[in-house]
């Protein structure tokens, strides 16, 4: 259920922020007030817990470390990146092909670095492999600046498009709260001045009848005294004449 305000404040009817002294006493019950009021919640504390990756182990895992600062475990392996020769070779194992002889026909294949090879040769194939994958990354990044170039600032052209219109929505949601807001407050100033004469009126009447109701009190209590008075000055006057008071007829 959601709380119900009542405001009374009048701020374009009411001036007596501007008097000496009483901006300085309101901002002191302010602060007096918030100091009761209950600590703001944390926002963590108004979402509930997300299990992340409940269904993969693995994932879960890898989110734990993330969310411990651990490193890696294993680490990427940069060798493959770099291009080397091998370190030892043979003159005998130089070669990466090999020939079969058929009959009157020879066909030559080149043999995968899988194979059970000499190791010089075994190392050669491995460099090579390890080039024609290079090699082929390095065409991959080629094909992928040449479509980069061809399409890239099309692409972009619309990204820009749209992230401008989206700006340009919240800007005009951002005008429409503000011109929201000005009409309200218009709204509350004129209903408030309209309504200030008869405020004020009805106030002065008010402290009128206060006063008047402050002159009644003390003509009262004046007359009252008065009579006291008279009382003990009769009954002064009795005691010294001898004679018997008269008691007022019910």
């Amino acid at each position: 259920m959601s709380a119900q305000f009542s405001l009374d404040a009048l701020p374009y009817v009411d001036k007596q922020i501007d008097e000496p002294g009483v901006r300085t006493m309101v901002d002191k019950l302010i602060a007096s007030e918030m100091k009761r009021m209950p600590k703001p919640r944390d926002p963590s504390s108004l979402f509930p817990d997300i299990d992340l990756f409940s269904k993969n182990e693995l994932l879960q895992q890898e989110l734990e470390r993330v969310r411990r600062g651990k490193p890696m475990e294993p680490k990427l392996d940069l060798a493959r990146y770099q291009l080397e020769p091998p370190t030892s070779t043979s003159s005998s194992t130089a070669s990466s092909s090999t020939s079969i002889e058929t009959g009157s026909s020879s066909e030559t294949i080149t043999p995968s670095a899988s194979e059970e090879l000499p190791e010089g040769r075994t190392q050669w194939l491995k460099a090579l492999d390890n080039a024609n994958a290079q090699l082929e990354h390095q065409n991959q990044r080629i094909l992928n600046l040449e479509l980069v170039q061809k399409f890239g600032g099309n692409a972009w052209n619309v990204h820009n498009y749209q992230m401008e219109y989206d700006l340009s929505l919240l800007r005009k949601a951002v005008d429409d709260k503000r011109s929201e807001v000005i009409e309200l407050n218009k709204l509350r100033k004129r209903d408030q001045l309209e309504v200030a004469e008869s405020l004020q009126r009805l106030e002065a009447k008010w402290a009128e009848m206060i006063s008047s109701t402050l002159q009644v009190e003390v003509a009262s209590a004046s007359l009252e005294t008065e009579l006291e008075q008279l009382k003990a000055y009769e009954a002064t006057l009795s005691k010294e004449l001898g004679v018997p008071l008269v008691q007022p007829s019910q």
